[in-house]
């Protein structure tokens, strides 16, 4: 059975100027308490965007493999959202390893052309700087995903 990447239930639309998303779980946004957020999302033009609760909402069999958060979906672009609340260890690895995943996919059971613009985006709260290990990580992230561009930070730009 193909998984449903547009269930209803696990959508929230908003053309909010600056707004969050948290990990309730299932990944929530948030309008009012920025200290909850993990990203932070600023779409300046104030276009419609649509949120969509991937992990613990999308119902997606566990033998498929660990999924991102959720995906933003916008006029011609299509992003990939991982959240992590972590200082050390092997999460840039693993989340990156969950959009991969997450991405392989939606590109199985839905399809992405309808999107021009494909992008993976990793926010870590307590990373938001964090520089995941350059070109290669990068790269190797766009060839297991056929062209998706990797993004590491706490700030999601809707363009």
């Amino acid at each position: 059975m193909a998984i449903d990447f547009f269930d209803c239930n696990c959508v929230t639309i908003t053309s909010k100027k600056i707004f969050g998303i948290y990990d309730v779980p299932p990944a929530a946004l948030d309008f009012t308490n920025d200290k909850i957020w993990i990203a932070w999302v600023e779409n300046d033009h104030e276009i419609e965007v649509t949120f969509t609760a991937i992990d613990k909402c999308i119902n997606i069999p566990w033998g498929e493999g660990e999924r991102c958060e959720g995906m933003i979906t916008y006029k011609d672009a299509l992003i990939f959202v991982e959240l992590k609340d972590a200082d050390g260890g092997k999460w840039p690895g693993k989340a990156r390893s969950q959009l991969i995943n997450t991405i392989r996919l939606f590109k199985r059971d839905a399809s992405i052309a309808a999107y021009a613009r494909h992008y993976g985006h990793i926010a870590n709260k307590q990373r938001p700087n964090f520089k995941a290990g350059g070109k290669n990580f990068s790269q190797q992230f766009e060839d297991a995903t056929g062209g998706f561009v990797l993004r590491v930070s706490d700030v999601i730009i809707i363009e």
